[in-house]
């Protein structure tokens, strides 16, 4: 039985884990991220219909329970498969430290949703710390007659780690991310075996035949989880033109942190902008000078999202809605 735990006071300087790569990443794969961890709940969830994601409520939700740290949470609105068109909030925990609150936690941000939305609450959790007998799975609690438990998906990304070449050979990005999240645990301590390992998983982006985009944003994750000293930056700059240089290709990601002139990222944010402004109104029409001048200040990396986003969209009110969502 989990007991409750007692509130923990807020960190003194909030850290933006929320705006982590690891969110990023959720956000960008979130169907095959469910394709890949809880399939059954795939099948379930009418995917045609999109996902709403509830940033600023899900914020609202974390900051009145002030249950410590996480690393990453996501709340989404999803439709079920069964024809009743039954509106589902999907709450995602990655959690990173082992927590002795953290199913109760699990609770509260559970319950917190339904209190706000009046509609079932599916919570899932994924584990990226190094305990692998760390399984939280439930909460529960009985007192006086009266009897509540909470049971939620939960697995453990260490259990990837047994059959590594099942992972190399998924076409879903999520066993990228898998791949990339073990090796960083795998090499805290070793430097060069660290170098040697984001240099092979870059290499396989490239024979899973995925798109530039594709590329781009996995790239952000596996250069952010899988940090490299300073000393070593300039030699990993230098053997990844080689791997881009192969395969004739250059993703701007890969150079942004490693000191790619600014000048150049200028002119690409514009390009890609233009392209995408042309690609709007071909999909909903003419758009006002507001929302244009509104999108010319987005940035690159939320200008490639919308590339790929108005591909759904029917109308401008899509538009303002992803607007609206993405582009705070």
């Amino acid at each position: 039985m989990n007991k409750p735990a007692a509130k923990t006071s807020k960190p003194k300087a909030e850290r933006q884990d929320y705006d982590s790569p690891w969110k990023e990443v959720l956000e960008q794969f979130f169907e095959q991220c469910f394709e890949f961890f809880f399939p059954e709940a795939h099948a379930a969830i009418d995917w045609s219909r999109g996902v709403e994601f509830l940033d600023k409520e899900m914020q609202q939700i974390v900051a009145d329970a002030e249950l410590g740290r996480r690393l990453a949470d996501k709340l989404a609105k999803v439709w079920l498969r069964d024809g009743t068109e039954l509106r589902v909030i999907v709450h995602l925990e990655v959690q990173g430290e082992r927590q002795r609150e953290f199913e109760e936690r699990i609770y509260v941000y559970s319950f917190r949703s339904f209190d706000r939305y009046r509609c079932p609450v599916a919570s899932f959790a994924i584990l990226t710390d190094e305990h692998p007998n760390w399984r939280p799975s439930e909460f529960s609690y009985r007192a006086l007659g009266t009897e509540l438990r909470l049971k939620f998906g939960s697995l453990k990304l260490l259990d990837f780690a047994a059959d590594w070449n099942k992972l190399a050979a998924n076409p879903n990005p999520f066993a990228v991310v898998v791949m990339a999240h073990l090796k960083a645990l795998e090499t805290k301590r070793a430097p060069q075996l660290r170098y040697r390992w984001k240099l092979e998983i870059i290499k396989g982006l490239y024979d899973r035949g995925y798109s530039p985009l594709y590329v781009r944003q996995l790239m952000r994750f596996i250069d952010w989880v899988l940090r490299l000293p300073m000393e070593l930056e300039p030699h990993f700059k230098a053997d990844l033109a080689k791997i881009e240089e192969e395969h004739r290709m250059q993703y701007v990601t890969s150079w942004e942190r490693l000191g790619r002139e600014d000048g150049l990222k200028e002119g690409l944010q514009k390009g890609a902008t233009a392209i995408t402004l042309r690609q709007l109104q071909r999909k909903v029409g003419v758009l006002s000078a507001r929302v244009e001048k509104r999108i010319r200040t987005l940035p690159l990396e939320t200008v490639e999202r919308l590339s790929e986003a108005l591909l759904d969209f029917k109308t401008s009110r899509d538009l303002n809605v992803w607007l609206k969502e993405h582009a705070k």
